[in-house]
C-alpha cells in the first residue's frame, strides 16, 4: 500500500466519509485563502477529509424543539475533525515527514478580522478548508459556497492535514451534487446567500473555474450566526437568535455596527458566543456555545423533497424570543394575527 493509500484508509477508519490529497502547485490561481503555506512555509500537500454531521438531530433545532442539539453535535464534530487530522499528522511523522493538524474553526487571519478596532467587512481563516477539499476531490462547491459531498450534500465537516511530503495529489470532482434550488438562501435571515442566479463569484482550483454564490460580507453571516439577529424579513420566522439588530443592506457600514454591538453591555453573552481562544473553536466550553443559526448547511442534508421539508419546518416553526422572565419562549401568530407562546426552548 502506498502512503497515499494508507493516509486515505486512515482517515476512513477513523469516522471520515471520504479523504482526498492535494498538492500546493493545485491552489496556484485560487484565492489567498488557498496558500497553505501562510500557516507553514514548509508545506507541500494537505491531506483533506470530511466528516458527516449526521441528520438525527435536525427536526429537534430546525423546528425549535431545542438548540441544544445544534450545539452538542457541533461541539462534538469540532473536536473529532481535529482529532482525525492528529491521528493522520501523527502517521506522517512516523513516516518521517513533517505535519500540521489544521484546526477546523474560529480561527481568522489577524490582518483583517476581530482583533482590529474596526475589523473587514470581510473575515478570512488562515487556511480555508474549502478550498482544500475542492482542491483534494473530496467534494464540490454548493450555490450556498459550503462544500458538498456526494450522498450527504453540504451537512458535514471538514478537516485537513498540512505536510512537507510530495504526495501523489487526487483529481478534483467532476460530479455536480448542487442543483441551484436556491433553499439555502432562503433560509438565511441576514440574506447572506445571494437569491440571484446571475450574481456568482468564480474560482480556479487544479485548473478548473468553479461558481457559487456572490456572498454579502462576511460580517453578515457573523452577525447573524453569532446571535446578534436572527428574524426574517418577513417576520414569521427566526433563527434561535434572540437579537433584533437591524442589519444595513450595505455592507460597507456591518463593521462599525459589529463594534457597536460588542460595546453594548447588554451583549455580554452574545458576545462570548463569538470569542474563541488561540485553538479557534476548540478552546471553547460546551456551555459558552450558542449555536443560532448554520441554516444554509443544516437544510442541505438530503435530495431536494428533503430540503424542502427542512425548509417547511424551519418556516413554520415560529420565532424565538425573551420572555419577561428573561426565558427563551417560541412565539407565533394565531390565526387571529396574534402573538401566542408556543412553548418555552429547552436550552438545557
Amino acid at each position: 500500500m502506498t502512503l497515499e493509500d494508507g493516509l486515505r484508509s486512515l482517515a476512513i477508519e477513523e469516522g471520515c466519509i471520504r479523504a482526498g490529497i492535494a498538492r500546493r502547485e493545485t491552489f496556484s490561481e485560487a484565492p489567498p485563502s488557498a496558500d497553505m503555506r501562510y500557516l507553514e512555509p514548509w508545506a507541500n500537500a494537505v491531506v483533506s477529509f470530511a466528516v458527516t454531521t449526521g441528520t438525527d438531530w435536525i427536526a429537534d433545532y430546525l423546528g425549535k424543539v431545542t438548540r441544544m442539539v445544534m450545539r452538542d453535535n457541533m461541539h462534538h464534530i469540532n473536536h473529532e475533525a481535529y482529532r482525525i487530522a492528529n491521528v493522520i499528522a501523527n502517521r506522517l511523522k512516523e513516516a518521517g515527514f513533517k505535519a500540521h493538524a489544521i484546526i477546523p474553526n474560529g480561527l481568522y487571519r489577524p490582518d483583517h478580522t476581530f482583533g482590529k478596532e474596526i475589523p473587514d467587512h470581510d473575515v478570512k481563516p488562515p487556511l480555508s478548508l474549502r478550498y482544500m477539499a475542492v482542491g483534494a476531490g473530496v467534494g464540490t462547491f454548493g450555490w450556498s459556497g459550503n462544500v458538498m459531498v456526494p450522498g450527504y450534500w453540504s451537512n458535514v465537516m471538514l478537516g485537513g492535514v498540512l505536510t512537507d511530503a510530495m504526495l501523489e495529489p487526487d483529481s478534483p470532482m467532476e460530479e455536480a451534487v448542487c442543483d441551484k434550488c436556491l433553499i439555502c438562501a432562503q433560509v438565511c435571515p441576514v440574506e447572506f446567500v445571494n437569491k440571484d442566479r446571475k450574481e456568482e463569484v468564480k474560482v480556479t482550483i487544479g485548473g478548473r473555474e468553479y461558481s457559487y454564490n456572490k456572498k454579502h460580507a462576511d460580517l453578515r453571516c457573523v452577525i447573524g450566526c453569532g446571535g446578534y439577529t436572527g428574524i426574517s424579513k418577513n417576520g414569521k420566522w427566526s433563527s434561535w437568535s434572540t437579537g433584533r439588530i437591524i442589519l444595513s443592506d450595505e455592507d460597507e457600514k456591518l463593521p462599525e455596527i459589529l463594534v457597536q454591538l460588542r460595546n453594548d453591555p447588554a451583549n455580554v453573552a452574545t458576545n462570548r458566543n463569538l470569542a474563541f481562544g488561540k485553538r479557534g473553536v476548540l478552546d471553547r466550553p460546551r456551555e459558552n456555545v450558542k449555536v443560532t443559526c448554520n441554516n444554509c448547511m443544516t437544510v442541505c442534508s438530503g435530495p431536494l423533497e428533503v430540503r424542502k421539508k427542512w425548509m417547511n419546518l424551519l418556516f413554520d416553526s415560529g420565532v424565538v424570543e425573551l420572555s419577561s422572565d428573561g426565558r427563551e419562549v417560541v412565539t407565533r401568530l394565531d390565526e387571529n394575527g396574534k402573538e401566542a407562546v408556543i412553548r418555552a426552548a429547552q436550552i438545557q
